[in-house]
């Protein structure tokens, strides 16, 4: 697509939309029944860091009649250079424009991506509101954790998967197929899908105003469910995995493997919605554990593996698990990391493995100041024990603690602020006095949201004034530690995410018209805007504010039609338990017929027996290993699509093809040891390099042609080695051995030939002949230049293209678009631009 690749130019991070990635499937779409967009409603590197939409594109392509390809929201700069040629938005394997696919598969995680749900759909050139639909456009599905409360969207979306995916998604895709084939009308494709378990379709549902609620919820018309039971896949370890996940070719948020252990969670924290969306707990075995990471290393070439559940220090292998995979990645000098941890969960044996390699970031999560308000939340969780934890994290070295608080929650006092400050400078002092020095300490503070399926669903969400006071409380009071960074979470954004959370169907014309004014991106505050949802509630009538206030016990809410399998009594039993301050044992603790909480009993995991090893060979490398050391020099070209990726982001894929192709890198010493690479000065984004180099040293022999051909198998696309040469010596270093780099613009292209008209007739240059008319211009400036690093100049009539020939420096070098700039008048002509070679 020329049109794609000219606004690619113009364009924060290109390389969010060109795929080409490790590991992506691309079919033939003229081959498949069904053609599947699986859309995360964010940026490129927020989706790609989410482990579902991992999952279920491996499991649907594994299907030969299924055709699953990846879709982001595009960010603005992007969006507007599609809108102005009127290109559609399109997934990335095939670059099919999303109104060609069959089915379009949203993950909703968060209320504040709705607003990006409308920009895909329109920039997709799909109508907005199912009801606007036929059967000729895509069907319009969603699923994830928001999807526990669908109404605030339930007009867009034709229906929702609620629940776990594995099963569900794939006999919804497999049913859709067979009624396509049948030639049915979309009423009754979707009539059809109300009968899956789990599946949700509004259309076939009424909305109501309920007695004691200003909020509206829904009842059913004839013969569909009146409660949609979530779908739970169970047991969790026959779920599929994925093992050749996609490696994004750019730096993403949490770019490494990660590895779920368990879904769900024992405790019965009373703030947290993710207890009732995953509920019950299951856990995986410790040896699929083991082999999904260790092959999942291998097929990617991550550099960095995490263990991750909503509670993974409750995962019944967890010291066995990372004893037994570090004795493996420590060889490998690939580092583990566990998603946040109950301090409880941090004992001295697992801190000293985790660390063996390199430290990753740590992160405790006490949530509230005193144990008094632990108790109210029902987090089971004693100050000795939060330091305790503290400690060993200083003791194995730790030097960076991040801590996660909520401030607003139901019955805070200032004591339990008070207990929030203590609690931080407890751990200055023990840090302190165990590293001699203070320790760094990242404080998250965010506004509790009384969100819907909790205990707490039925309070009010703190007044904003208050809020404002008990963020800048903690601020004032932590602001003289400079080792202390605080980090505090936009109270309009969490007005806004909680009115959305708690939400009914009236919000949905409130979402149109402020994504019709401009919202976009509501979690980013650099483009978040309170005035025009404000504008679009005032408009609609609507005062935002009651969606915050509390809610009748007796009431039917918005969202109790979305049956997650804990009883609603059973929520009300632990509000007042929460507001006498009592504490309620963990399922892991509790029996089943005391507790009669929930009616999926059955489906809770307890005992755990089963033997821990790895069955997987050790890891292999390609070559032949030696007693020696030797100094590699490789040679290889960055083209097409890949100048659309930055210097640092390649020499990520470059480390990574490493790891893939088994070829042993001498990596460097101490804390956080690294491949020890020697690359070129940086390529400007959007520059092709013909020639350029890495230098690596290893304890392996190889052979030029062998490890040329054998690299390139790993590699994603527009990458490509061509030469390895051999070196005795270690000395001189790489840009120490450069003299000149050799750069060459492309005269062919059309904004150099309307430059060059455009120098000529300005300088009165006559000529028929392009070539004289650029070598006068060229020799018009070296001769007013002084500019020492320029070398020299020349063109090639043959290949019709100027060489530019720059002097190397070790400090600084000479811009070679600087160069061409001044020349010829063009900003930013890397994209008409190659670096041809280096002259050593």
């Amino acid at each position: 697509m020329k049109d794609l690749e000219d606004i690619l130019k113009d364009v924060e991070k290109p390389g969010r939309y060109i795929g080409g990635e490790w590991n992506e499937i691309k079919k033939d779409p003229h081959r498949v029944k069904a053609k599947v967009a699986l859309i995360f409603p964010e940026l490129y590197e927020v989706g790609m860091s989410y482990l579902g939409q991992k999952i279920l594109y491996s499991l649907l392509n594994d299907n030969p009649s299924i055709l699953a390809e990846r879709v982001f929201a595009p960010w603005v700069d992007f969006e507007q250079k599609l809108r102005s040629r009127n290109i559609p938005l399109y997934s990335l394997e095939n670059k099919i424009p999303l109104e060609k696919f069959d089915v379009l598969g949203f993950s909703l995680l968060y209320e504040l991506n709705y607003t990006n749900i409308l920009t895909i759909l329109d920039l997709g050139h799909i109508p907005l509101f199912s009801s606007h639909r036929n059967k000729k456009h895509p069907l319009i599905i969603a699923g994830g954790p928001a999807v526990f409360n669908p109404e605030p969207v339930a007009s867009i979306f034709d229906l929702f998967l609620v629940g776990d995916g594995e099963e569900a998604f794939l006999e919804i895709i497999e049913k859709f197929i067979t009624l396509k084939e049948e030639l049915k009308g979309k009423s009754e494709i979707l009539n059809e899908m109300a009968k899956i378990k789990g599946v949700y379709v509004p259309s076939l549902y009424t909305a109501y105003k309920p007695q004691n609620s200003f909020l509206m919820a829904v009842k059913p018309d004839n013969g569909v469910p009146k409660k949609i039971e979530k779908r739970i896949h169970f047991p969790l370890s026959d779920a599929s995995f994925p093992e050749k996940i996609v490696v994004p070719n750019i730096n993403i948020i949490f770019d490494r493997v990660a590895v779920e252990v368990a879904r769900g969670c024992y405790h019965k924290c009373r703030f947290c919605q993710a207890l009732s969306v995953y509920f019950p707990h299951r856990a995986k075995s410790p040896s699929f554990v083991l082999e999904k990471a260790l092959e999942s290393l291998q097929q990617t070439g991550y550099e960095a593996a995490s263990l991750s559940s909503l509670s993974v220090g409750d995962y019944p292998y967890l010291c066995g698990v990372i004893e037994t995979l570090m004795s493996e990645l420590e060889k490998q000098k690939i580092s583990l990391s566990l998603s946040s941890l109950r301090p409880k969960g941090l004992s001295s044996e697992i801190a000293r493995n985790i660390i063996k390699v390199r430290k990753t970031g740590f992160t405790l999560v006490p949530e509230a100041g005193t144990e008094r308000l632990r108790n109210v939340i029902n987090k089971d969780l004693k100050d000795s024990e939060i330091l305790e934890a503290a400690e060993n994290a200083f003791s194995r070295g730790w030097k960076l603690l991040k801590l996660y608080f909520m401030v607003g929650l139901p019955t805070e006092r200032d004591e339990d602020l008070e207990g929030i400050v203590s609690l931080v400078e407890e751990m200055i002092r023990i840090g302190s006095k165990i590293l001699k020095s203070p320790p760094n300490i990242n404080i998250s503070a965010t506004s509790f949201i009384p969100k819907p399926h909790t205990p707490f669903q039925w309070l009010k969400m703190e007044d904003e004034k208050i809020l404002e006071q008990k963020h800048r409380f903690l601020k004032s009071r932590l602001k003289k530690y400079p080792f202390i960074k605080f980090k505090n979470h936009s109270l309009k954004n969490s007005i806004l995410e909680a009115v959305f959370s708690r939400g009914d169907s009236q919000l949905t014309q409130v979402l149109f018209k402020s994504w019709k004014d401009g919202a976009s991106f509501e979690s980013w505050t650099d483009l978040f805007d309170f005035r025009i949802w404000e504008k679009a509630f005032e408009s609609e009538n609507i005062d935002y504010r009651l969606y915050l206030e509390a809610l009748d016990r007796d009431a039917v809410l918005p969202w109790d039609h979305i049956d997650t399998g804990i009883k609603k009594s059973h929520l009300l039993q632990e509000l007042d338990r929460a507001l006498k301050e009592e504490r309620t044992l963990s399922c892991l603790d509790n029996r089943c017929d005391l507790c009669q909480g929930c009616n999926l009993s059955p489906l809770l995991e307890r005992e755990f027996q089963e033997k821990m090893e790895i069955s997987s060979e050790p890891r292999s490398y390609f070559g032949k290993e030696t007693e020696d050391v030797f100094r590699y020099r490789a040679t290889y070209s960055k083209g097409k699509t890949a100048k659309f990726i930055s210097h640092l982001d390649l020499g990520n894929i470059i480390q990574r093809t490493f790891r893939r192709a088994g070829i042993s890198v001498v990596h460097t010493e101490g804390f956080h040891p690294k491949m020890a690479i020697s690359y070129l000065p940086a390529l400007p984004l959007g520059m092709e390099g013909k020639a350029e180099i890495v230098e690596f040293k290893s304890q392996y022999s190889y052979k030029e042609d062998e490890f040329v051909s054998h690299v390139n198998k790993f590699l994603p696309a527009g990458v490509k080695f061509i030469s390895l040469v051999k070196f005795k010596t270690f000395k001189p270093r790489l840009n120490e051995e450069i003299k000149t780099l050799v750069y060459s613009v492309d005269l062919k292209n059309r904004e150099i030939k309307e430059a060059l008209e455009e120098i000529c007739k300005e300088k009165n240059i006559s000529s028929d002949d392009d070539f004289k008319k650029m070598m006068k211009i060229v020799d018009d400036f070296l001769a007013n230049s002084e500019d020492g690093n320029i070398e020299g100049i020349s063109a090639d009539r043959k290949r019709k293209k100027l060489f530019l020939y720059l002097k190397h420096s070790p400090h600084k070098n000479v811009r070679s678009q600087d160069v061409v700039e001044n020349i010829l008048k063009i900003k930013n002509p890397v994209f008409m631009m190659a670096r041809e070679k280096v002259l050593f």
